[in-house]
């Protein structure tokens, strides 16, 4: 599935991905491949990315997440590397 996770002053992942986990405001969540449609609130915390490359995990103070047509979009407030 597609993945991109963006914060106001980069895109801090963009790209393939087998899974996405992360924490929202009804709790800790992971999206995989032809998941059905969501869209929810983050709550701070870490975004894990897993791809065959290996995981990659990123601090987000909270956000959106939306889940479409096998794609993730996680709009961060703000977000660093970790």
């Amino acid at each position: 599935m597609q993945v991109e996770l963006v914060a106001p002053d980069a895109i801090l992942f963009s790209g393939e991905a087998d899974a996405v986990l992360c924490r929202t405001t009804d709790g800790e969540i992971a999206f995989l491949d032809n998941h059905a449609p969501f869209l929810g609130s983050l709550v701070e915390g870490d975004v894990t990315i897993r791809s065959t490359a290996g995981d990659q995990t990123i601090h987000s103070t909270g956000g959106f997440v939306e889940v479409k047509n096998n794609k993730v979009t996680i709009l961060s407030d703000s977000a660093e590397l970790t």
